[in-house]
């Protein structure tokens, strides 16, 4: 796991694992989707699908910051990892994780509460584990199968 403001380790690139967490300030939200972007670069995806995916990316990093600290005391954590899923071509898995707590959406969001919707339009599948240490989301783009690929 690295700081995102570290800058004397090298930053993995596509397809090692990437791993970096930060304070939960929207701030860092502009830094963690940066390296994001930057893991994805390169010939195994195209540009709309590495803009959905850090899009959805950013949208459950705000959610960090607006909503799992709401009450909390002290330096709060969030963390992105991202990797390559084995057997799809271009496939990934992005998990966006805290460890505040989860908070509902209220019956009348008015304007908000559409953070959800929103990464689900832009990544095939979205799933949110909510307990007692914290909340992960998420976001699996498929690829393509590899040819002999097992399903």
């Amino acid at each position: 796991m690295t700081n995102p403001d570290d800058d004397a380790a090298p930053a993995p690139r596509w397809p090692h694992a990437l791993v970096v967490s930060a304070t939960a300030q929207g701030s860092q939200v502009r830094v963690l989707r940066r390296r994001l972007a930057a893991w994805l670069h390169g010939d195994h995806l195209d540009g709309d699908t590495i803009d959905d995916v850090v899009s959805a990316a950013s949208e459950a990093l705000e959610n960090c910051c607006d909503h799992a600290y709401e009450r909390a005391r002290g330096a709060a954590t969030m963390t992105l990892s991202a990797r390559a899923q084995p057997g799809e071509a271009g496939g990934l898995e992005v998990d966006v994780a805290d460890d505040g707590r989860w908070r509902p959406a209220p019956t009348d969001a008015g304007r908000r509460g559409r953070g959800l919707a929103m990464m689900r339009a832009l990544v095939d599948d979205v799933t949110v584990e909510a307990g007692p240490r914290g909340t992960c989301v998420r976001l699996v783009h498929h690829g393509r199968r590899e040819p002999g690929a097992r399903p």
